[in-house]
């Protein structure tokens, strides 16, 4: 396939069209609910939303599609890279101009499925490794999956869980999906699913897991065993749903790729389609075009099962690439693991039949957070998106009015891109506040990588640390690559954002991870055919 680029986006805003409005309940049961109400009959218990829509089969179809390990510099802003199908995403619906998530894997999928900002998540400390910690996304937390569930929808996750798994609670089925096909920790193999590589068990450990089972038996042999590549069984897995789906009831779906995570593995046909020198850079390259061809899998199913047109599609990733194992984040500076914005900002994309036409190839000015994906959803789905069960309320906005171009700009004017606090005689981390950023303490991989690291030149270095001294401050809306620090020159404004920074001490902040229990975790994998389960 070739790449199909297209050109600038308008950023106009457009009409308001009435497909994304709420549905209207019917004249029976308005009628039906003023009589009851007259009666004084309650109507709702602990739980219920109030804002429910008339009947399910109506309710937008909710399909995401979250990449893993995928920069800033994919997709249609990456020239070299062979994805037709997310390069016309944009003009098919509205890109995100400035879309952020935590600067690993599992604080930001906790963020999405919570609808908290990541600072407010046990994963943020250790981001739940080794999987032999007993740990994982709070339970008190009511997952997006358990709200659309409630509301009437079939629920669905595929591929990458890393929200914890030692109990059974914590597993998807017991998250308010209704079915689950993946691997339950934060990385492994993409052809033989192996994930020994996070504890000290004597034995290669397999990961892959159905509903409240291991998948004994169907796991790869090794490169070349395409049959049971990730990027494949998962895609067609999410076919199969999307084929067999009853449609008198609304669709969710949460598709977490492993693809582009390490290790670096990509079908032949793929990383062919790529000359660089580096074997590396074709490998990734084709690890992203397998991305890009799940997704035409993806919303073609949609489509030839009449589903797009009531479908809010997203395509996103979880932070950004690695720029000392392989990727690129180009032209912003760091990577994963650090918070700058080449750590945290990623490409987005809302699409599908329920985005008016007169919204495509429009891009959305401003920023947004994935936590804010929760209460989005929700309202879609006729509910608050409130959640009165956790240790802290959601953090999450309703994006819809903007996105749609029925307000002029986004509801999220700042945000914490992380507040450690663990191990650190002081609070360690950054906040968004307008066009401000805020950076606190030592802050590595202060640089650019390029196009794409390692490369013929060699390993990057990431010791680059700025910050350490003294807060840092850059103007992101004038300075997206950061290369200004303007902290010195405005002291004053410095303290007052050091005001607002030193007051997130007095919000929920996660209790510290307890300790690794390695010896129980591995003789429970053992007995178990070395698959791996809820071990506790």
């Amino acid at each position: 396939p070739q790449p199909q680029h297209n050109g600038r986006r308008s950023d106009e805003s457009g009409c308001m069209n009435s497909r994304y409005r709420s549905r209207i309940v019917t004249a029976t049961m308005a009628v039906a609910l003023l009589l009851l109400a007259a009666c004084g009959v309650l109507l709702c218990t602990t739980g219920c939303q109030a804002s429910h829509q008339a009947a399910s089969s109506t309710l937008p179809n909710i399909v995401i599609m979250l990449t893993d390990d995928l920069g800033f510099n994919s997709g249609w802003n990456n020239q070299e890279q062979l994805t037709p199908t997310i390069d016309a995403l944009p003009s098919q619906g509205v890109e995100i101009e400035q879309f952020y998530v935590f600067k690993y894997c599992a604080p930001t999928r906790g963020s999405f499925l919570s609808g908290r900002l990541p600072y407010h998540l046990r994963a943020v400390e250790k981001n739940l490794i080794p999987w032999s910690m007993p740990e994982g996304t709070d339970l008190k937390y009511t997952f997006i999956s358990q709200q659309l569930k409630n509301a009437g929808y079939r629920t669905h996750q595929i591929g990458k869980w890393h929200q914890g798994f030692y109990k059974p609670e914590y597993i998807p089925i017991h998250r308010g999906f209704d079915t689950s096909f993946g691997f339950l920790v934060g990385g492994e193999d993409h052809y033989t699913q192996d994930a020994s590589w996070s504890t000290k068990c004597s034995f290669r450990s397999r990961d892959l897991f159905e509903n409240d089972h291991p998948a004994f038996g169907r796991n790869g042999s090794g490169p070349g065993d395409d049959a049971h590549y990730n990027g494949y069984t998962f895609t067609q897995h999410a076919v199969d749903i999307i084929n067999t789906h009853d449609k008198s009831k609304p669709l969710f779906m949460y598709y977490a790729l492993h693809n582009t995570h390490a290790p670096f593995e990509a079908p032949a046909r793929f990383s062919s389609m790529y000359k660089f020198e580096e074997k590396l850079r074709n490998t990734f390259n084709g690890m992203v075009s397998v991305v890009d061809e799940s997704v035409k899998n993806v919303t073609d199913a949609l489509k030839a099962n009449g589903l797009w047109e009531n479908t809010v599609f997203i395509w996103t990733t979880d932070n950004g690439s690695p720029v000392t194992s392989g990727g690129t984040n180009a032209p912003l500076k760091g990577g994963k693991g650090s918070n700058w914005e080449g750590g945290t900002r990623v490409p987005a994309v809302v699409a599908g039949g329920l985005v008016p036409a007169t919204r495509h190839g429009t891009v959305a000015k401003g920023f947004a957070h994935i936590c804010d994906f929760y209460r989005t959803f929700a309202k879609l789905a006729g509910l608050t998106g409130d959640d009165v069960s956790g240790p802290t309320p959601v953090d999450g906005l309703d994006l819809w009015p903007w996105l749609m171009g029925k307000e002029p700009s986004s509801p999220r004017t700042e945000f914490v891109h992380d507040f450690r606090v663990h191990n650190q005689p002081s609070p360690v981390g950054a906040a968004r506040f307008g066009h401000l950023k805020l950076l606190v303490g030592p802050q590595q991989q202060a640089s650019w990588y390029g196009q794409f690291t390692p490369n013929a030149t060699g390993k990057p270095l990431t010791n680059y640390t700025e910050c350490a001294k003294s807060p840092c401050v850059f103007n992101i809306s004038a300075d997206p690559t950061e290369h200004v620090d303007i902290a010195k020159q405005n002291p004053d404004l410095v303290a007052t954002l050091m005001q607002k920074w030193n007051a997130l001490s007095r919000t929920y902040l996660p209790p510290p991870n307890p300790p690794v229990e390695d010896e129980k975790y591995c003789k429970f994998v053992g007995n178990n055919k070395g698959f791996i389960a809820p071990w506790y």
